[in-house]
């Protein structure tokens, strides 16, 4: 068998790393159809031994059946991909959360989107010290984080030892939640926002979706362009944000869906266009309406900026909403190691 090609084995790494657990060949398989990969189950199987020869997956096992997991090298290759494969992967990367999110607004249940940024277990306390007024400004999206410590998952992200994991909400979170009311997105792109007197004011660098192989708020935070500490103490500054559009045919609908996330801590909207026109001198489609969300990532720049170091992955992986932390609770769980008081469990007190 002739060796598998670089997208093949990149999109077949991936499917393994954004499980929890082991993985068949018939899952890859349906995973991989969603991509655009047409393959049986035997034909991946032929991929995955090719692949365990070179060191790039491993057998596991889940009960009486074998599956395959990412090795260390495996997560490598993944990173040392052609560049030319992956451009575009954002955009592609968006789509395919959108489309795996089952979050239901009306039900309040289900699996919504997570960026993650890891710190070292040391200054965890003071990274959510910087992420506390990035909540209380508005300027994330909501209320909630997810956290773990070293050795424990968040969704399918397993965490370093010695680094404590903060899950915030992804601004994707919103095209799912509209998707199951019927709502297309198109996400344009994202970008540095300058914040005047609490407002938008305009977009100091915009990085598009479908020609980036990072999401664009990695890249501001790498880059310090982002001032989010001073926006969230003085109302002037650049945080992240991005650009989305809806149709104006259901804008009645998306204001409502807004407001409701908004009650379920899921989000604040920065700035909602007018039907067909352009927002902040960048021009809508003809039958669309512009939106600003905040960047996801917010929390995670601010604690950049106070030179804490942190690893950003941004649309990270899949989460239950009901596992979600207030903000205000973090703090407690960090300080006492105590399981964390989920939204499931308070509701059950009620």
């Amino acid at each position: 068998m002739r060796r598998t090609d670089s997208k093949m084995r990149v999109a077949i790494l991936r499917v393994l790393r954004e499980t929890d657990g082991s993985v068949g060949s018939t899952e890859i398989a349906e995973a991989l159809r969603i991509q655009g990969f047409d393959h049986s189950p035997r034909t991946i199987r032929l991929y995955l031994q090719e692949m365990a020869e070179e060191g790039l997956v491993a057998e596991a096992r889940r009960g009486r059946h074998g599956g395959r997991t990412i090795t260390p090298r495996g997560i490598e290759e993944i990173k040392d991909a052609l560049v030319i494969d992956r451009v575009g992967f954002t955009a592609a990367r968006v789509d395919a959360l959108t489309w795996q999110m089952n979050f239901s607004p009306a039900t309040g249940s289900g699996r919504i989107v997570l960026n993650i940024t890891t710190v070292s277990e040391d200054q965890a306390e003071a990274a959510l010290k910087e992420m506390i007024p990035v909540f209380e400004a508005g300027l994330s999206m909501g209320n909630f984080l997810a956290v773990a410590r070293g050795g424990e998952r968040l969704g399918a992200f397993e965490v370093p030892a010695h680094q404590v994991a903060f899950g915030t909400v992804c601004s994707v979170t919103v095209n799912g939640a509209f998707l199951s009311e019927r709502i297309p997105t198109v996400s344009r792109f994202g970008g540095v926002l300058e914040i005047a007197n609490g407002e938008p004011a305009r977009f100091t660098d915009v990085i598009y979706y479908d020609g980036t192989t990072l999401d664009p708020l990695e890249v501001f935070i790498k880059g310090g362009l982002t001032t989010v500490r001073r926006a969230a103490a003085t109302g002037c500054g650049r945080i992240g944000a991005s650009f989305r559009e809806v149709p104006t045919a259901a804008l009645g609908h998306v204001s409502q869906l807004l407001r409701r996330l908004r009650r379920m801590g899921l989000g604040d909207d920065l700035l909602l266009g007018k039907p067909n026109k352009p927002l902040l001198d960048f021009p809508v489609h003809e039958g669309r309406t512009a939106l600003l969300l905040a960047g996801g990532l917010n929390p995670a720049a601010a604690v950049q900026e106070a030179g804490i170091p942190t690893h950003n992955f941004a649309l990270s992986t899949l989460f239950e909403y009901s596992k979600l932390l207030h903000y205000s609770h973090v703090r407690e769980y960090l300080k006492n190691s105590r399981p964390p008081k989920y939204q499931a469990d308070e509701e059950e007190g009620r």
